[in-house]
């Protein structure tokens, strides 16, 4: 077969191939492995680079060679774990950098992007080693542009400097003492070579190799994953620094936890990875037993391929919609920034409600928000442009809070899909109601417009009421002045406050005594919404689940909810 030009299509085949290559022979590069360190982890680490950049991008099938390189790039530097794997994944990226744009690629252009981006390698590691996958990456591109000056077929180009690579790797025991003194050559050029010949494999007859999960299996044995089946939410990571703690008691806490549980020991430091839906206890379990240094969370329903829609929905997470029914009804929820002592966590993914009511009723620990910025936005906008032909945005009132202006600025700069911002003027369930009734219209087929519209239209009929236990919160966010907040608290002063018709927050009146709230809210509900009209309610509470039982009852009696 001859290949003169290369295209998306082809490219992500040979890629996805190439990683099932390599990741079949994970155990015999474990086997191999006594440079840097003689751990036996060199395969481990490039089968999970490879298996995780690749099932983040395995579902692109629409975009040009160069997007899609891209893509792979940003993907394994995200994924890459061990001295290999970041090399390997730095090659890719400088190698996306050199493809640029392009839809299609020659066998030149291919070549002299692999040899400029092992020269960009080179230069950005400050102790490049030969005898390891430098060399023999090196080698693989040199060959392949000379032998691209001669021939115009890719597929000649791969055979040719196939053969280099398999050369030079072959050499490396003379160029790094411990591989001659073990009899082995250097396991991350071997798992590049397997890389390759996936990938020639792939070019030359078409197949397509997938990386699934279990060809993954006890990766060493301090390594032990589960077959993910896709029961659990969220990839959850974290290295931690714990004295005295041994692998196999720390997996055996986390196991019931969720599944795809990998833990790796080196001394004191511990790397976790487990798919859960729990993220936020794990990150407890691990911050009791030692000093958590890094820690990362993804979607994994997010990024998995969806039936397309035409308008996905996207909200943060003050709506304080049930995790559940966002995903029910594909919501995507990017979180808020909670802040404890300085440490800055997400919303409902690494810290829960429950630890974030435990820290404000001690008192003892210092608890800010922050918006989430325009990137958190971007990153739900990439997951959601994966399914939807467009995307709304519903967000807490901007007179509230900088996340409609940071959900702007993002969409202003994602240009993939026509996005349309929405300030809900509004917050709570009140954002969640919005959320629900944008999802409902998206179901029923309503394009990107109608829906924004439809929600315009409907926030100006939203009838929001909350009251405080205190006004401590109220004084500190400068809402409230430091001497009325003391005065209302000394004289038992409940507030009852909603929000005016541009989302700012307004007192609609107060009572004296947290009894008399009740009949409060149950009066300004009678006189203000019309009995014989149909409404959505949402009752929300924070650390009050004993209070809201009579205003459900009430909703339900008088306005037949």
């Amino acid at each position: 077969m001859v290949l003169k030009l290369l295209d998306s299509e082809k490219f992500r085949n040979a890629i996805l191939t190439g990683a099932s290559r390599l990741i079949k022979n994970v155990k015999k590069l474990n086997s191999i492995n006594v440079f840097p360190v003689p751990d036996g982890d060199t395969g481990t680490n490039l089968a999970l680079t490879l298996k995780e950049a690749t099932r983040r991008i395995k579902d692109y099938t629409r975009l040009g060679i160069g997007a899609f390189a891209r893509r792979l790039a940003d993907a394994l530097v995200l994924e890459a774990k061990g001295n290999s794997g970041v090399i390997f994944s730095q090659f890719l990226l400088e190698f996306a950098d050199r493809i640029g744009d392009k839809a299609r690629m020659s066998s030149i252009e291919f070549a002299r992007a692999m040899r400029e981006a092992i020269d960009a390698t080179y230069n950005a590691l400050e102790d490049p080693r030969e005898g390891t996958i430098l060399t023999v990456i090196r080698e693989v591109a040199l060959e392949a542009e000379r032998a691209a000056e001669e021939t115009d077929d890719l597929v000649e180009v791969l055979e040719r400097s196939l053969r280099k690579g398999k050369e030079a790797l072959e050499k490396t025991p003379e160029l790094l003492p411990e591989l001659k003194a073990a009899g082995v050559v250097d396991a991350g050029g071997l798992g590049f070579i397997l890389f390759i010949e996936g990938m020639l494999d792939s070019l030359k007859s078409g197949i397509l190799e997938l990386p699934y999960d279990e060809e993954v299996e006890a990766l060493s044995e301090r390594v032990e994953e589960a077959e993910y089946r896709g029961e659990h939410r969220y990839c959850t990571e974290a290295v931690v620094e714990a004295e005295g703690l041994e692998s196999r008691k720390l997996r055996k806490i986390l196991a019931a936890l969720g599944g795809s549980l990998i833990v790796i020991g080196a001394g004191k430091l511990f790397h976790v990875h487990i798919h859960t839906n729990w993220p936020h206890k794990v990150f407890e379990i691990l911050r009791e037993r030692g000093r958590v240094l890094k820690e990362k969370v993804d979607d994994l329903f997010a990024m998995s391929k969806l039936e397309e829609a035409e308008v996905g929905i996207v909200t943060d997470s003050t709506c304080d919609l049930p995790p559940e029914l966002a995903r029910e009804r594909r919501i995507t929820v990017v979180p808020i920034k909670v802040v404890i002592d300085g440490r800055s966590y997400d919303d409902g993914v690494d810290v829960s409600r429950d630890r974030i009511s435990q820290v404000l009723r001690e008192g003892r620990a210092e608890l800010t928000t922050s918006l989430p910025g325009p990137n958190d936005f971007m990153v739900a906008f990439e997951e959601v442009s994966r399914w939807a032909r467009s995307i709304l945005v519903i967000t807490i009132s901007g007179a509230l809070s900088g996340t409609f202006r940071s959900a702007q600025i993002a969409a202003k700069a994602f240009d993939r899909v026509p996005i349309r911002v929405v300030d809900s003027r509004s917050a709570s369930l009140g954002i969640g109601l919005l959320a629900l009734r944008a999802a409902e219209l998206a179901e029923r087929g309503l394009r990107l417009e109608e829906i924004a519209d439809e929600l315009e239209a409907l926030r100006n009929k939203t009838f929001f009421l909350f009251t405080v236990g205190d006004f401590r919160y109220l004084v500190r966010s400068g809402r409230v002045s430091k001497v009325q907040g003391r005065l209302a608290d000394f004289l038992g002063l409940k507030p009852i406050l909603t929000l005016d018709s541009e989302g700012r927050i307004r007192k609609k009146t107060g009572v004296f005594g947290e009894s008399r709230v009740l009949s409060k809210f149950r009066k300004l509900l009678s006189e203000n919404l019309d009995k014989a009209a149909t409404y959505d309610f949402a009752v929300v509470h924070f650390g009050a689940a004993g209070k809201i039982d009579p205003l459900q009852e009430f909703l339900e009696e008088a306005f037949n909810a």
